[in-house]
């Protein structure tokens, strides 16, 4: 999942992702909002807030234009 991540950092395309935050369900997120791409996850700047979220809780990432890079959700 790191590699997703960074060939949209360096091809800078758009992407959207969406992860489970606990307790309340699934938000989602832009490759904008990614600060840091970790070895385990990467970190989020929204609303003024940081968040790290663990690779294992992204659960879908799409880009701008519709494709799916990555889908948990139907294994």
């Amino acid at each position: 999942m790191r590699q997703i991540f960074n060939r949209l950092k360096w091809t800078g395309q758009r992407a959207y992702f969406w992860y489970l935050n606990r307790p309340g369900g699934e938000e989602v997120a832009s490759t904008d909002d990614v600060v840091e791409i970790g070895a385990n996850g990467v970190v989020v700047a929204r609303g003024g807030k940081m968040s790290y979220i663990p690779y294992h809780r992204i659960v879908e990432i799409r880009l701008e234009t519709g494709e799916v890079l990555l889908d948990r959700r139907r294994n």
